[in-house]
């Protein structure tokens, strides 16, 4: 996984971070969680927002005994509570917030928890789609049909949020089922300064050709090269057989331990 500032922005309000645990480590019965979180783009302390989210999801997933799609809720909705506890004992944090997005993978499923417009993308058999809709003004006016996938990238009030963590309408979309996933899966977390930079077509060609270290870096080089207009940030979790047992594995671009 990889984090950017960009070229234009002064300071870095992308959060992003994974835990898998070796499975001889007392977390390993919650699987791998992968997580990525944009702090809202012209509120004050948007980065102390996508912290708080990115610590708190990964920390209150695992400390929970709950099913899978049951600690992922509880955990945003802590997240969300962390964040309007700092705000309103911080003034300089008032009216933060932040999109997030997760996916955990338990025992061969996945299971998903959005709010926001930071994306999960699923790549397979070289078909790359998006797991998550956009809770953005742009996203509901293009699933109502008002607008096209092209007037919609270009729509200029595309960041106006319609959910997030510390704003009024802050409930996430949980997947209560994990669904299937098969080998050679990729899932793609990113941020807005990816998918905004990158087109689908390259982003698809370069989950297909690189593994997940490398994909990242490309990624980032070429948003940057794009301009780097927004902070840009990618996790990539690739599905691999291990030879020996013939279970299922999970490789990313990195390992953390909860906090």
């Amino acid at each position: 996984m990889l984090s950017d500032v960009g070229c234009v922005r002064g300071r870095n309000e992308d959060a992003v971070g994974c835990m898998i645990p070796r499975e001889d480590d007392p977390f390993a019965r919650a699987g791998a969680l992968a997580v990525v979180a944009d702090g809202m783009g012209g509120h004050a302390a948007g980065d102390v927002a996508s912290q708080i989210a990115l610590r708190t999801v990964l920390h209150e997933y695992y400390r929970s005994a709950r099913v899978p799609a049951a600690a992922l809720t509880m955990a945003f909705v802590v997240a969300d509570q962390a964040i309007r506890d700092r705000a309103a004992a911080d003034p300089g944090c008032d009216g933060m917030g932040t999109t997030c997005s997760a996916v955990a993978i338990v025992d061969g499923l996945a299971y998903i928890a959005h709010i926001g417009d930071s994306r999960i993308y699923l790549l397979r058999q070289g078909a790359f789609r998006q797991l998550t809709q956009d809770d953005s003004l742009v996203g509901k006016m293009f699933r109502d049909g008002l607008l096209t996938a092209e007037e919609a990238n270009r729509h200029p009030d595309r960041n106006v949020l319609l959910r997030a963590l510390g704003a009024p309408d802050h409930a996430p979309s949980v997947s209560p089922e994990g669904f299937p996933l098969a080998h050679g899966d990729v899932l793609m977390l990113c941020t807005d300064g990816i998918f905004g930079q990158v087109d689908e077509a390259t982003i698809t060609s370069l989950l297909m050709k690189l593994d997940p270290v490398d994909a990242c870096r490309k990624l980032i080089e070429l948003a940057r090269m794009a301009g780097g207009l927004d902070n840009a940030s990618v996790a990539i979790c690739s599905l691999q057989r291990q030879p020996a047992t013939g279970s299922e594995s999970v490789r990313s671009t990195r390992e953390t331990r909860p906090f």
